[in-house]
């Protein structure tokens, strides 16, 4: 999932050039911008989820979330630039990930505006890249499908004032989906919640 973490930075450069210019109209407006699913509802959302092969809840202080990720799978070792950090767990094949990106941000701009960029980046501009679909869910967050020739890649966006998390999770076109694994990472994309605090009780967890 290499060429996500590439297109991440340019999503990163274009979200902070578009909140500097937006800042004076904000200013001068004094709007606010609200936060995208509040954390009560991720956290009753996650209660709700099947933790069949995924670890327990745990937080992970690098990207400020609490998350269960796949049981089995390898943590890669995480990214850092000036713009965001990055962390990602990867199946046994190599051929599926998980993951999320932090972006601080220098003033708050919507969840739509994130997914957008991130549409943009890592879709749009690609020779081969596609948008699947887009829609947003019943949480407030939005979604969005891409695919190109090497990856494809599913993701959505939660915000919270100068704070911005990009959720996604993706396989490696070149090789046969594996259906174990995919539905594996998109769980595990859906436990993710930002400033979640761990829970007092943990799912029981199936074996593996």
């Amino acid at each position: 999932m290499g060429h996500f973490f590439l297109r991440l930075r340019s999503v990163g450069r274009s979200v902070s050039r578009y909140a500097l210019l937006a800042s004076g109209v904000l200013m001068m407006t004094s709007c606010s911008v609200a936060p995208t699913a509040p954390t009560h509802r991720l956290l009753m959302h996650r209660a709700a989820i099947d933790f069949t092969g995924l670890k327990n809840v745990i937080e992970v202080p690098s990207v400020k979330v609490s998350w269960a990720p796949p049981m089995g799978w390898d943590r890669l070792q995480t990214k850092k630039t000036a713009l965001y950090v990055n962390e990602q767990w990867r199946s046994p094949s190599a051929h599926t990930g998980v993951g999320v990106a932090y972006i601080k941000l220098p003033i708050p701009i919507t969840a739509d505006m994130i997914t957008w960029f991130a549409k943009n980046e890592y879709c749009k501009k690609s020779d081969d890249g596609r948008i699947i679909a887009q829609w947003t869910d019943t949480l407030g967050r939005p979604w969005f499908e891409c695919e190109n020739n090497k990856y494809h890649v599913r993701g959505y966006a939660i915000t919270r004032g100068l704070e911005a998390w990009i959720v996604y999770s993706g396989y490696r076109t070149a090789h046969a989906p594996d259906p174990a694994e995919i539905s594996l990472a998109m769980r595990s994309s859906e436990t993710i919640v930002p400033g979640g605090a761990l829970p007092t009780t943990q799912p029981s967890l199936a074996s593996r």
